[in-house]
């Protein structure tokens, strides 16, 4: 197999992976957003979310992408280890969804074929001038305290001295360097493949990516593992070798290294610091165990962040996160046409089937049918179950959806000037994948409608008695056989004597029925009439002649309906019905 389809390969897996963390991160930040702020649990764990694309951007050399999240790290870096009290949190969180919008673009581009890697330097710059404004905001810190890149930047713990600085509110901060220490062990390991294996490189790459997911720091050779075949047969003559700094255990390591990579003999040894900053020069001599560290009565780590709290009365803690990674299953990519043919062939299976056992000529022949119709009986369990299978697999959950809608009124509520939240239910409600692919662009239009129309501005909400932040509400529920969508808002409500005003000029109401004479229901269905628009001004949301109308006939496509309900200064709701 050819070097170009090795790293397809590694190209698929990389925009797999890459792809989860975004969903991931995303999830986080919009979730920080609705809680006004990000905790120090979520900061360590938006931290870590860039260590991992930076080291895997690295690995692949994208390295616009690699600058782009070392960037967001030493923000995040920043935060975590300083905790500055003055950040603009909504910036933040618009700042981190470009990032992640400037990925999901170079994945887009690779999955298209294209080559990635774009400039990201307007952007790079954008998160400096971010930085540099919190330092400046929290200019109580030291110099060295002000500059992540002077202070052992993103959080690698790499320094070998003892650093004091002042933190906010009068803290103390004191790095403890982290050499040999039971918090950081350092280990070789070296790989002999069987002679047979076709290419090794490849194997030896998905080690390494194995390796990243507890390494701090990871070296191997040789090193061009992903741009030269010819790797592939230096690893197999001479062997693998990495070297690697890590918090975990030599079991864990094992474990990794071991499962199913064809190899001949894994040799796993602890050695020290020094032997690990030598690099490959003394590898396989005779190593020393890294040193043991006897604890002190303060039980602090070397590679720890101690804070000694300048307020009276309180104890000290840790500034590191301790958060444990979290397990996630195992999953295949299947292409959604795949899916789709997979359930026309099990439709043509039944009927197929059906045929066969109810034949005529087979029915009339007289013959004894006993065991064939046993069989058939069973034949008909297997292919319910598969049909049942094939049905459970084409269905989706509204999370990725309601995330992307959570991201739109986000956009919607900093454009438009308005305090906006989002309250998500029933997220994790199934539907067919057909039905969630078609509502996307209805619902993003229901959106907009409510952050636009709906939503007051925060001083009329005040005068009305209402809280100033706005709520807009996403819903999945399955009730009596239907599957319920609905999107509300918290607003001002429909307003009946404009929509009727505007029902008249617009020659919808005959002469012969009064405006009293129409319910509720029947006014508010004239807002899904093409070209009905009450707003008088075109802006990025509203008012171009695009409405509900456009939102009906997307649900009513796939066989589902709209219903109305609004009440004056207590909001609307909107809600696709359909037939399961």
């Amino acid at each position: 197999m050819s070097l170009e389809l090795n790293r397809d390969d590694m190209l698929d897996t990389y925009v797999l992976e890459t792809t989860q963390i975004l969903d991931d991160l995303q999830a986080l930040v919009l979730k920080c957003k609705d809680e006004s702020g990000f905790s120090e649990d979520a900061v360590a764990v938006i931290f870590r979310y860039m260590h991992t694309l930076k080291g895997s951007a690295g690995f692949m050399m994208f390295e616009q992408l690699n600058l782009l999240t070392h960037k967001t790290e030493d923000i995040f870096y920043y935060i975590r280890e300083h905790k500055p009290a003055k950040i603009d949190q909504a910036y933040l969180v618009e700042l981190v969804l470009k990032v992640s919008d400037f990925i999901q673009g170079e994945l887009d581009r690779l999955s298209d074929g294209k080559m990635a890697d774009s400039d990201a330097t307007a952007l790079i710059e954008e998160q400096d001038a971010f930085l540099r404004k919190i330092m400046s905001d929290n200019s109580d810190k030291t110099e060295d305290d002000a500059d992540p890149k002077q202070s052992g930047t993103s959080g690698d713990a790499s320094g070998d001295s003892l650093n004091a600085s002042s933190g906010i509110g009068g803290d103390t901060r004191i790095y403890i360097a982290p050499k040999d220490t039971k918090a950081n062990h350092y280990f070789q390991i070296y790989i002999v493949y069987n002679k047979d294996t076709k290419m090794a490189n490849v194997h030896a790459y998905k080690v390494v990516h194995l390796l990243r997911g507890v390494a701090d720091d990871i070296k191997y050779t040789p090193e061009n593992i992903l741009t030269s075949e010819a790797s592939g047969a230096e690893i197999l003559e001479k062997g693998f070798k990495i070297l690697l700094r890590t918090s975990g255990s030599k079991s864990k390591l094992t474990k990794l290294v071991s499962e199913g990579y064809e190899t001949e003999t894994i040799e796993i040894t602890e050695i020290d610091a020094a032997r690990f900053e030598a690099g490959f020069k003394l590898f396989g001599v005779d190593a020393p165990v890294a040193a043991k560290i006897t604890k002190k009565d303060e039980d602090f780590a070397p590679g720890d962040f101690v804070v000694h709290s300048g307020a009276p009365g309180k104890g000290k803690f840790l500034a590191k996160d301790r958060e444990a990674k979290k397990d996630k299953g195992t999953h295949i990519n299947v292409e959604a046409s795949d899916m789709d043919r997979l359930a026309d062939l099990i439709i043509k299976l039944i009927k197929a089937q059906s045929k066969l056992i109810e034949d005529k000529e087979v029915r009339e022949a007289g013959l004894e049918l006993a065991a064939f119709d046993r069989n058939a009986d069973k034949i008909k369990v297997i292919t319910s179950e598969i049909q049942n299978l094939v049905t459970t697999m084409r269905m989706v959950s509204f999370t990725n959806i309601f995330l992307r809608m959570n991201r739109v009124i986000f956009e919607a509520s900093r454009k438009l000037g308005k305090d906006i939240e989002c309250v998500i239910i029933g997220d994790d409600v199934k539907a067919d994948r057909g039905i969630i692919e078609h509502i996307s662009d209805p619902l993003m239009h229901m959106v907009r409608n409510c952050a636009d129309h709906g939503i007051e501005e925060a001083n009329e909400r005040m005068l009305k008695g209402k809280p100033m932040k706005g709520r807009i509400t996403l819903k999945a529920e399955i009730e009596d056989d239907e599957l319920l969508v609905s999107v509300s808002d918290d607003g001002a409500g429909l307003n009946r004597d404009k929509i009727l005003k505007k029902a008249h000029e617009k020659n919808l109401i005959p002469g012969d029925k009064s405006d009293s004479e129409y319910t509720d229901d029947e006014v508010w269905k004239f807002i899904t009439l093409p070209g009905f628009s009450t707003n008088a001004e075109v802006t990025e949301f509203s008012g171009r002649g695009v409405g509900m109308d456009v939102v009906v006939s997307a649900v009513e496509t796939i066989g589902g309906s709209l219903s109305i309900e609004s009440k004056k200064d207590q909001g609307s709701t909107m809600t696709m019905k359909f037939k399961l």
